[in-house]
């Protein structure tokens, strides 16, 4: 009766087992058909800015100020019946599971307002199809920008400078106003290709001197004797002597 027991438990996880690939396991045409309906999900995101312009006045002096605030709506699209997705962000692991149904026609959106931190969106998408629901079928990435407040400084209006940027996706460095005028100035200064080449000629004088030296004095000497030439034969016209 024990032994019994034991050969009917194991049969039926053997059943479930069995049961349980099959479903996972999707046929090689419903794997192309999905893995084409995957390849058409896409993921972007639009910032709204409802940043405000405030006043201080001083006395006579007035300056305006912005105080920053944008929000990042992020859509995935062309999500249908036949498929559905996970969405995880990298700062909270905070995970949500979205189908057909929780979509507007194929459009999935929602917002992010902490617009001074780069997230970074891990989308999966699975099958929904009943031969082989759940299985993963594709993976895409999204990464919303943060504000960059050193934007705002008057050197950024005409500089395309990375450390300008409204919107980064990749942090700068920069850990204090004193920092980001050093790394401007280094920036500028590797970006100067007049100023580069101006310190490579100076840099060639200083270590060839001897040979410019001589050259220089060459012209000098040879700009010297064709003068002389040159009077000579106009005095030989000036007296006769040339026929």
């Amino acid at each position: 009766m024990k032994y019994l027991k034991i050969y009917i438990l194991s049969l039926f996880s053997m059943i479930l087992f069995i049961s349980n690939t099959n479903a996972l396991s999707c046929s090689n045409s419903v794997s192309k058909d999905l893995g084409q309906i995957a390849s058409y999900v896409k993921a972007s995101y639009e910032v709204i800015d409802n940043s405000q312009v405030k006043t201080l006045t001083v006395g006579d002096n007035s300056k305006n100020y912005i105080i920053p605030n944008f929000n990042f709506e992020i859509s995935i699209y062309n999500i249908t019946e036949d498929i559905y997705i996970t969405i995880k962000d990298d700062k909270y692991n905070s995970e949500r599971t979205v189908s057909f149904s929780d979509t507007n026609n194929g459009t999935y959106t929602f917002s992010n307002d902490d617009f001074g931190v780069i997230y970074t969106y891990n989308i999966d998408i699975y099958s929904a199809n009943g031969d082989c629901y759940g299985e993963k079928i594709k993976s895409i990435k999204l990464v919303k920008p943060r504000y960059n407040a050193y934007s705002e400084y008057t050197y950024c209006k005409t500089s395309s400078s990375l450390y300008c940027q409204k919107f980064v996706t990749t942090e700068p460095g920069i850990k204090s106003n004193d920092d980001f005028f050093k790394k401007i100035k280094i920036n500028n200064d590797k970006n100067k290709p007049d100023s580069k080449e101006e310190s490579s000629i100076i840099n060639s004088v200083k270590s060839n001197w001897k040979l410019y030296l001589s050259i220089f004095v060459g012209v000098i000497i040879i700009t010297i004797v064709v003068i002389i030439i040159y009077k000579n034969k106009q005095k030989k016209k000036k007296d006769g002597w040339e026929l």
